[in-house]
């Protein structure tokens, strides 16, 4: 080789073509589900007719109410607020009411039409074809916010409202939105009737959403007092954002908070909707897990964060409110993470990628087994990790209380039931998934052994010591030791006592912790049993094959 031809070689010719960078395939390829969806709502009279429908509707709302507040002795600026908050508490609940339905019948109108057997069969994607159906239904109701749009007009007639009134409460609309179109794509996901979807859309969002904003508006009169607000109702927030979006409680709380939260359910509902199109002998779980990290990097922030807002004088009983609180997750989390089959999926672990990700995928991968171990390890770091956060919390803002002891004494008692009724409710979850093969029996059993266990005992202690209760402060009834809430009484009890109460940690405790390990010790062997009767059945398959192979080829080879 010459001189010249050295130089003029290019750098690492000898192996291969140099890799150029290019974008991702989300962004070089628009998503077809996506495009198909949008061509064929714009092809339709419907959408159009719905968009005269609710702005009209919309509109008469708006206009009747600003000629009333307009001949009515309320100040320019109060009338122009009223339309404000009348506008978008209107688009609120109409987006809330028909958003969800809408959703709901995107993979359900499929299932009826005959057509989804061929989407699936396209080879496109689960997640491409969830991420198709919903942005595409976002962008409908995206559409109609926009055809909506200029009423609220009205209200800068009166004043008393800014543009920045009007954004924000625009992004307060998509925040809410995007957990609307999600819920409907997952229960449309699950469900194969059109009507059945319908039902569990309108059943569970606009309730929802409706309690959300009875919520919303009583917190703006603390909030109001706090940070000098004069809006009321449920956008008061825009006030806020619009005067002090830079201020730290502000940030956090109204907007760092509802965005986290408005995030994470997206995340779960589209996940739920992706297992749900993905066939049963695929990875379903994985997306799950990555979900629970998030959750649990949330939570443990948000613990610390309300701990630091609720002051010095309520710093201790906030902080274990709040670890009994961290409850409500750890349960989820085992609902969630109880429906595995035993065995995972034929092509997991997967046989490329370093060593150390096939051990890993081994350990907490999908499947019954795998599955739990991942899940006690988030509800242990869910409960220890919230009852740290508050103790890290309290200390590092408001050192040196004098009930930092029995705090402490506390979230650890707290922290420390939960995780063994968290792991109690997962293992006998599995269990019994595993033995009825069903997830929905498994959810089922588990919520009403949980509600059995709390509500029995509770009447046993009513029946046997009515006064019993009233002395919960100094002894707890020993028939509520035996509930799955003993130990939150117990550390709402030890903040003001003063006392040993060791029993009454050690019983719940002991108890839950128990019954957990003898469910996972059944869950190990029945997994192991199912497990050997599978490698039985291959096995004998694989000698009939060659049982089949050798009888054949004396007959293949006496062929001339």
């Amino acid at each position: 080789m010459s001189v010249a031809s050295e130089t003029t070689a290019k750098p690492g010719a000898g192996h291969g073509p140099a890799r150029r960078w290019t974008l991702p395939r989300w962004l070089r390829e628009p998503n077809p589900i996506l495009v198909k969806e949008l061509r064929s709502m714009f092809r339709t009279k419907r959408f159009v007719r719905f968009l005269y429908v609710s702005t009209g509707l919309v509109g008469m709302l708006v206009i009747s109410l600003g000629g009333g507040l307009a001949a009515s002795a309320f100040t320019p600026a109060q009338a122009g607020r009223a339309v404000y908050q009348t506008f978008f508490s209107a688009a609120l609940g109409l987006l809330c009411l028909v958003a969800p339905a809408y959703a709901a019948t995107s993979l359900t109108g499929e299932k009826e039409a005959g057509t989804y057997e061929s989407l699936i069969l396209t080879g496109i994607d689960p997640a491409r074809i969830v991420w198709g159906k919903f942005l595409a239904s976002f962008a409908v109701f995206g559409l109609v916010v926009v055809a909506l749009s200029p009423l609220v007009g009205l209200a800068f007639l009166f004043g008393g409202i800014s543009p920045g009134h009007v954004v924000f409460g625009f992004a307060g609309l998509a925040v809410v939105l995007a957990p609307a179109v999600a819920l409907g794509v997952a229960v449309s996901a699950r469900v194969r009737s059109t009507r059945v979807a319908l039902l569990a859309a309108l059943a569970s969002f606009p309730p929802a959403s409706m309690v959300g904003a009875s919520m919303l508006a009583l917190l703006g009169k603390p909030a109001g007092s706090a940070w000098g607000l004069t809006m009321e109702g449920p956008f008061w927030f825009a006030e806020a954002l619009a005067t002090q979006f830079f201020h730290p409680d502000v940030f956090l709380l109204v907007v760092l908070l509802p965005l986290y939260l408005s995030g994470m359910s997206v995340w779960f509902f589209l996940a739920t909707a992706i297992a749900g199109v993905r066939p049963a002998a695929e990875d379903r779980s994985t997306l799950f897990k990555w979900w629970t990290l998030a959750a649990l990097a949330g939570l443990v922030a948000m613990i610390a964060g309300f701990t630091g807002f609720a002051g010095r004088a309520d710093a201790a009983e906030v902080s274990v409110a709040l670890t009994m609180a961290s409850l409500g997750p750890i349960l989820l989390f085992a609902l969630i993470f109880m429906n595995e089959p035993p065995l995972p999926p034929r092509e997991a672990p997967s046989e490329r990628g370093s060593r150390w990700r096939r051990h890993l995928r081994g350990l907490f991968g999908p499947g019954a087994v795998p599955t739990v171990r991942f899940a006690a390890l988030a509800i242990a770091a869910a409960a220890f990790g919230g009852a740290l956060s508050a103790m890290a919390g309290r200390e590092a803002l408001f050192p040196g209380l004098s009930e930092g002891g029995r705090t402490d004494i506390a979230l650890v008692s707290v922290g420390l039931g939960n995780v063994a009724v968290g792991l109690f409710a997962l293992t006998f979850g599995a269990y019994v998934r595993v033995v009825l093969r069903s997830g929905m029996a498994a959810r089922i059993l588990t919520l009403v052994l949980l509600f059995v266990l709390v509500a029995l005992p509770l009447l046993v202690s009513l029946v046997v010591d009515p006064e019993g209760l009233d002395r919960m402060d100094e002894s707890l009834p020993w028939g509520l030791l035996v509930t799955p809430i003993a130990h939150l009484f117990v550390g709402g009890a030890v903040i003001n006592d003063s006392t040993s109460r060791f029993h009454e940690i050690a019983v719940p405790l002991v108890l839950y912790g128990a019954l957990a390990l003898l469910f996972w010790v059944l869950l190990e062997a029945r997994v192991r049993r199912v497990r050997g009767v599978v490698e039985r059945q291959r096995a004998l398959q694989e000698r009939r094959g060659e049982r089949r192979a050798e009888a054949a080829e004396p007959d293949a080879g006496g062929e001339p």
